[in-house]
């Protein structure tokens, strides 16, 4: 558990009660501060002392040294907005973490896609004899990391960014922005403004190129090293077999120049980069059923992660829906050739399915994942020896999961258990 010597004496507000903010409440309460707490579900909230309890309206809000934030917790809430109002500094774990002044070197990757699987890599690489720790998005809370391991890789969103201005990365990536979380930021130079927020106070600067919204925060940033994948890269992605597509090309390039930039060797690098297995929910080989691969592409929540999915393999039986985000499958067409078949499941299924029959794909629309797999475990194996191809069955739900499921691990999990009861036909 981190300590936050600065807390000590202080009054914090912690309004969402998930997994960072419960550590976030267990380091601040043994740093000596006192702590109220809030959230909207009753339940998250009986699980603490009621003295504890205050909603918005209730609060001493002259007292509050700050108010530390859920991850989720949208600018649209009553104690955002009045935190807003009586100047209150809203922080969130990550922040708390950097006020702490811990001794590790933070390796920082922001990016609307390929976050989880870059910093991953970087970790991979990085983590021999225990010197390197994952944390932010992904892994443990960071609150609950070890200040002095040697090397900390933390997956930043956009919401967490605007709610650190203590960061200071040794390290800091910015992969690539595309169209999400208006729903959030309102537009998207608002949302790209709270992506280069990782640059502030960073001392090595690693930034995107090749996507219009990072080319223009790259020219802002002085001294930053370009990524590029239209140029010659300093290994092959071929021998890489576990990171197909280039989005993961884009991955592997952050990892090589951020670790090269720590004072690693060419060699042990791409060495690395080589073992490294894949993460579970991302372009993951589950299976392979009479030549054909079923592959776990949970995390593709957006349109813009589901299209890499698809460019990367060439007779595709997809599972895609879920809870759609605004925009539904637009922008997706130009992948459409490499689709098969499809199968639309979840509050998607009624739009999607229009939306692709109309742009030449054989869909169908089911109410469940399970009821679709089962069907695209039909057709794939139907399709064997066809003059098309050996097909893949891919899991990329271009969906947010909420609909059916509490994540897209969840969702990842449901679907790996479904393809390892299928059998062999």
């Amino acid at each position: 558990m981190i300590k936050l010597p600065f807390a000590k004496g202080k009054t914090y507000y912690v309004v969402g009660l998930g997994v960072s903010n419960d550590a976030a409440i267990t380091s601040l309460q043994k740093s000596g501060a006192e702590v109220f707490v809030w959230d909207d579900n009753a339940d998250r909230l009986a699980e603490y002392d009621e003295s504890m309890i205050r909603e918005p309206d209730k609060v001493a809000w002259s007292r509050v040294k700050a108010l530390i934030a859920a991850p989720g917790l949208p600018p649209s809430h009553a104690a955002i907005q009045t935190a807003t109002e009586k100047n209150v500094p809203i922080l969130c774990d990550i922040d708390l973490f950097a006020q702490s002044e811990p001794k590790t070197k933070i390796i920082g990757v922001t990016g609307t896609n390929g976050k989880s699987t870059t910093i991953a890599l970087i970790h991979h690489i990085l983590n021999t004899d225990g010197k390197a720790q994952l944390g932010g998005n992904i892994g443990v809370p960071v609150l609950e990391l070890n200040a002095a391991t040697k090397y900390t890789v933390l997956e930043l969103s956009s919401y967490q960014l605007e709610r650190a201005p203590s960061l200071k990365c040794e390290v800091a990536i910015l992969l690539n922005i595309t169209n999400d979380h208006l729903d959030w930021h309102g537009t998207m130079e608002n949302y790209a403004g709270a992506k280069a927020n990782i640059f502030n106070h960073a001392q090595v600067k690693i930034c995107g190129v090749d996507d219009p919204y990072c080319q223009k925060i790259f020219e802002a940033q002085e001294g930053a090293t370009p990524l590029s994948i239209k140029g010659d890269l300093p290994f092959n992605p071929s021998d890489m077999p576990r990171l197909k597509g280039r989005h993961n090309t884009q991955n592997m390039l952050a990892a090589y120049l951020a670790c090269k930039s720590l004072g690693l060797n060419h060699e042990t690098i791409v060495k690395r980069m080589a073992s490294f297995e894949g993460l579970q929910h991302r372009q993951f080989l589950v299976r392979v059923i009479n030549g054909i691969p079923y592959i776990n592409d949970s995390k593709a929540t957006n349109v813009d992660a589901a299209k890499v999915a698809l460019q990367s393999y060439k007779s595709i039986i997809w599972l895609v829906g879920g809870k759609p985000k605004p925009g539904g499958l637009s922008g997706i067409e130009e992948c459409l050739s490499h689709v098969h078949t499809a199968y639309v499941y979840g509050e998607a299924r009624a739009d999607f399915t229009s939306f692709l029959k109309k742009h030449g794909v054989e869909a169908e629309g089911v109410e469940t994942m399970d009821e679709a797999l089962r069907l695209a475990h039909k057709k794939a194996q139907s399709l064997r020896g066809e003059p098309t191809g050996t097909p893949s069955v891919l899991l990329s739900p271009a969906c947010a999961s909420f609909d059916q499921f509490d994540n897209f691990e969840a969702r990842g999990e449901h679907f790996i258990e479904l393809v390892k009861a299928l059998e062999d036909e």
